[in-house]
């Protein structure tokens, strides 16, 4: 019963150059994680069936347009195609909102419980302050656009033009602010949760 695995690079390569079968492979192989990640944030069946079709859909637009460049990393690419998918269909359906901290109102103070006692206040207003801390380590042009999301409620189409950079720059930006801040919590043993 054994099968033999064709690498993901050669199969998008066959469909490139033609052979529809392989995306048919393609998307058997990597189905359930990709449906499973979409269904986890979108517990709407209705919706994550659409998503699921959706990525596929852009998938295949890429593909067929030569403008695939990820090589040896399909699986990951797709599931950023259908994460930005899930973030759209948020955005437009504005289930999602987001949240300006200012004196009066902390994002915490939506997180806590209203039996917080005293000693959960301090804990809790001292993680806020390490999280502050941690995001002063950043490189100021990831530092600078996380600040103008998170605080200053700006989309990246308001970002990109603030700071002089295409969109593309400014969500890179940001990732790569959010995989160092991962990176400095993890190296110095943080933990961010009481």
């Amino acid at each position: 019963m054994a099968t033999i695995q064709i690498p993901d690079a050669l199969l998008v390569k066959n469909y490139i150059a033609g052979d529809e079968n392989a995306l048919s492979i393609l998307i058997k192989k990597h189905q359930s994680k990709i449906y499973g990640f979409i269904y986890s944030k979108m517990p709407d069946r209705d919706v994550a069936d659409d998503i699921f079709q959706d990525t596929f859909i852009k998938v295949i637009k890429t593909l067929k347009s030569n403008s695939y460049n990820e090589e040896g990393k399909f699986l990951p690419w797709v599931m950023r195609i259908s994460h930005n998918l899930i973030v759209d269909h948020f955005r437009k359906n504005k289930k999602m909102p987001m949240l300006r901290e200012t004196d009066e109102f902390s994002v915490f103070s939506i997180l806590t419980d209203s039996s917080l006692n005293v000693e959960g206040r301090i804990i809790t207003d001292a993680i806020e302050k390490d999280l502050q801390k941690l995001i002063l380590e950043l490189p100021d042009d990831q530092k600078e656009v996380l600040l103008m999301r998170i605080y200053q409620d700006l989309s990246f189409n308001e970002i990109a033009e603030l700071t002089g950079v295409s969109i593309n720059t400014a969500l890179g930006r940001m990732r790569y602010a959010l995989m160092n801040l991962r990176k400095i919590i993890e190296k110095n043993n943080i933990i961010l949760t009481n």
